[in-house]
């Protein structure tokens, strides 16, 4: 109980994209006296040792534990070489997140090599509506330069947000991309359910996938399917049963997913800052030298969640959970088969 299995880095709050879905990079309407302005992240980011130094503790902590470069956009951090050198000399599984455009590839030339990659690839490619639109270039640039790294990075995933209105197209783009050699995580969307929801501004509930025959049909079409998906025999079900957007992740009785923000500070989660945990603890004081968990969080974290959370459909958490449940879940989480080849 209480191991890290995933830490989620937001290693910069810095991003070459505004997405109107998105308030991570930017400073939103109705926000929390208690919440930094961006210009905090941005003058008290984590520096190169820190960063590295953190991942020294964890990877004491529990050797295993898999790591996930958000932002923001992780490649506009200039040291981001240092730190995947790093994790892929020290053995570390990790993936970095990125929106993948254009204008972030030139960086893509200073990482020697990368084990793991993860753009976001929407089903509205298929939807006339969102052709003009910046959110259909963003995933159709995504998905021109994953066909692009194939063969030269191991573990290519497309990060997939389904919605009510395109699931309809999820079975089509699951195909496109298993033909594209691209392995598919699959995620429902998440709505803001108070200000302190500060990884998305959505809040169209019309936006989200219910409980129907219909959509269960259409996931263990999927299961039964060819299709290259993320732990579909094993994660897709669980979601079902979490839906429109209902997890209790039960972080505060077993702490096995942690989130780092841009200052090092620790949030309750990717979804929600909160304010006790990241005023009083910080990639610094989590761990101790030898890798052990400070033992006062469990109460911070407890306090925050009751205040805070709503509850969410944030499947990585359902993921780190699978893994304390049973050991075997690891290997799906780093596709080991993938990776070791």
């Amino acid at each position: 109980m209480n191991k890290i299995n995933i830490t989620n880095w937001l290693l910069t709050r810095k991003c070459n994209l505004k997405c109107e879905y998105c308030r991570i990079v930017k400073n939103y309407d109705n926000q929390p006296k208690e919440y930094p302005p961006m210009s905090w992240y941005y003058k008290n980011e984590m520096d190169t040792e820190t960063v590295i130094k953190g991942l020294e503790k964890i990877k004491l902590h529990n050797p295993d534990c898999f790591h996930i470069f958000y932002g923001g956009e992780p490649l506009l951090r200039p040291d981001l070489p240092d730190i995947i050198n790093y994790c892929n000399n020290s053995k570390i599984n990790y993936t970095i997140i990125s929106n993948n455009t254009p204008e972030i590839q030139p960086l893509m030339k200073n990482l020697e090599y990368i084990e793991g990659f993860t753009a976001s690839i929407d089903p509205i490619i298929f939807d006339k509506k969102y052709y003009l639109t910046d959110m259909f270039k963003k995933s159709m640039e995504g998905m021109d330069k994953l066909k692009e790294y194939s063969g030269k990075i191991k573990d290519l995933v497309a990060e997939i947000t389904v919605t009510n209105e395109n699931i309809k197209y999820l079975y089509t783009l699951l195909e496109v991309l298993t033909n594209s050699g691209i392995n598919s995580d699959i995620t429902f969307i998440d709505i803001s359910k108070s200000k302190y929801y500060d990884f998305s501004c959505i809040e169209d509930t019309n936006l989200l996938v219910n409980k129907t025959q219909d959509v269960k049909n259409i996931i263990e079409t999927i299961i039964n399917s060819n299709l290259n998906v993320h732990m579909k025999d094993t994660l897709l079900l669980k979601i079902y049963d979490i839906l429109p957007s209902e997890l209790d992740c039960g972080i505060e009785k077993d702490f096995h997913n942690m989130t780092i923000d841009a200052d090092g500070s620790l949030r309750l989660c990717l979804r929600c800052r909160a304010i006790e945990t990241p005023n009083k603890f910080n990639i610094k004081n989590i761990l101790d030298d030898n890798g052990n968990l400070n033992k006062n969080i469990a109460e911070v974290i407890t306090r925050d969640k009751k205040n805070y959370c709503k509850g969410c459909g944030w499947t990585c958490m359902i993921m780190s959970k699978m893994i304390s449940d049973e050991q075997e879940n690891s290997k799906n989480l780093v596709h080991e088969e993938i990776r070791k080849n």
